[in-house]
């Protein structure tokens, strides 16, 4: 992994910062000195402001270091930090990072946490090059849980008698968002058409989607013998990343015993409206896969009719 330390982070609500020793009063009063805040986590509510200041001087001491990641989660409107979110642990063998949170109890069910999850997540991904980013949670605070699933995560098992907390000894349940191993394969030998391939980059909900490059779309008009504009470019590059991303949920059906999907059929049958067909204009023929009120796709007019 490519540790970059604790970056400033935005997103629409939050901003995911380096904490100061000024909020240390915040972070007491918000959610430091709250055992409810507590209950399921393995440090116990602060006594003190003082308590707190000794906690951020020692993160702020640590920020130098590349593998050290420890955010405070400031709430734009309030220009307060309202929780915390960190790695508590990373592992560059298997290229997986475990992640720990939590936020003050007047802040509860606002989505807060699974915003800044979801960034946090992206994050490690895209920029970090982590191959697994996890947490887990007391099965006895599901609502943990809740915020994990919202953020992408992907339930993966519970571990019995695993644990330990405020509460004591716990089963924990685990949850991951593993990135696609797509991501890794790289040809030592490219020819210009497998230059001219996608990428996977996690987007804003968290959900692995395709992205296609400036070289693709210079291949594409090449094989097409067309010339396309700047904006015709980006349009088309979305319109073949939409697709790409329909044909991904495709592929995860069950499929076991049925005939074909379109999608294996000539090109011109992949980009109409109705994308899951027989061939003979049946849309019959897979009754669990995605239908036209899922979204279609229509081929770009840059590219052909």
């Amino acid at each position: 992994m490519n540790h970059i330390g604790t970056r400033e982070i935005a997103t629409e609500r939050l901003t995911l910062r380096r904490f100061e020793i000024e909020d240390a009063e915040n972070m007491f009063y918000n959610w430091a000195n709250d055992p409810e805040v507590t209950k399921y986590l393995t440090w116990p509510a602060h006594e003190s402001v003082d308590t707190t200041e000794t906690i951020l001087k020692e993160w702020i001491s640590k920020y130098d270091e590349k593998d050290f990641y420890q955010w405070a989660i400031e709430l734009n409107d309030l220009e307060q930090p309202i929780g915390t979110i960190s790695a508590i642990k990373t592992d560059e063998r298997v290229e997986s990072v475990e992640i720990g949170y939590c936020i003050g109890k007047s802040f509860w069910n606002n989505g807060y946490m699974t915003e800044a999850l979801t960034a946090i997540i992206r994050f490690f991904i895209n920029e970090v090059g982590a191959g697994r980013v996890w947490a887990r949670h007391d099965t006895e605070n599901p609502n943990s849980g809740k915020v994990m699933a919202a953020a992408g995560m992907d339930y993966e098992g519970t571990l019995r008698h695993a644990g330990f907390n405020n509460q004591g000894i716990c089963d924990e349940a685990v949850y991951a968002k593993v990135r696609s191993a797509a991501l890794d394969e790289e040809p030592e030998d490219e020819t210009p058409e497998q230059q001219a391939v996608t990428t996977k980059v996690m987007g804003e909900d968290g959900v692995m989607r395709n992205v296609i490059s400036d070289e693709t779309m210079e291949y594409v008009g090449i094989l097409a013998k067309l010339e396309l504009s700047p904006e015709e470019a980006e349009a088309a590059k979305k319109d073949m990343a939409d697709m790409l991303d329909y044909i991904d949920k495709l592929e995860e059906l069950d499929t076991a015993g049925i005939e074909p999907m379109s999608h294996v059929f000539p090109v011109n049958n992949v980009f109409r409206d109705d994308v899951v067909t027989n061939g003979d204009g049946s849309e019959a023929t897979l009754a669990n896969a995605p239908v036209k009120k899922d979204g279609g796709f229509k081929v770009p007019k840059t590219i052909g009719e």
